[in-house]
């Protein structure tokens, strides 16, 4: 993964998301994919989010879920396509409203194949819920 070049599969997912209006997802094999994945990214201007928060704060995000993935994520996902996204912040207690920037925005949830089952598994749709998805 580390020499991918502009023409790999990973690289024209991302193209793709670029001006999407859903969430992506990639799903990485294991552990180790899920790291090249995210540096790839890294190298071509995504910026990682460290939470729900987080994703629409830098044009390009993506963000590294486990299977402890909070279900603010999951309702960011279902409402990304609607124009308006509102999730509650427990630390300020208040609703907290995103309109996304479709045009100049891409946002991709990374998770590798384990976790994802674990996340389906208690009842987070992602595969239905997200747009694109790519997986090696």
């Amino acid at each position: 993964m580390e020499n991918q070049t502009k023409n790999t599969p990973i690289s024209e997912f991302l193209a793709i998301m670029t001006g999407s209006r859903e969430v992506g997802l990639a799903i990485a094999r294991d552990d180790k994919e899920l790291e090249d994945f995210s540096r790839f990214m890294d190298g071509e201007g995504f910026s990682q989010a460290e939470g729900v928060f987080d994703l629409l704060k830098s044009p390009k995000t993506y963000l590294r879920i486990g299977e402890d993935m909070d279900k603010n994520v999951y309702d960011f996902v279902v409402q990304y396509s609607t124009g308006s996204v509102q999730i509650f912040n427990v630390n300020e207690l208040k609703n907290i409203l995103f309109s996304p920037d479709y045009k100049n925005s891409a946002i991709v949830l990374l998770v590798d194949q384990d976790n994802l089952h674990k996340i389906q598994a208690k009842g987070f749709d992602l595969l239905s819920a997200s747009g694109p998805a790519y997986k090696s």
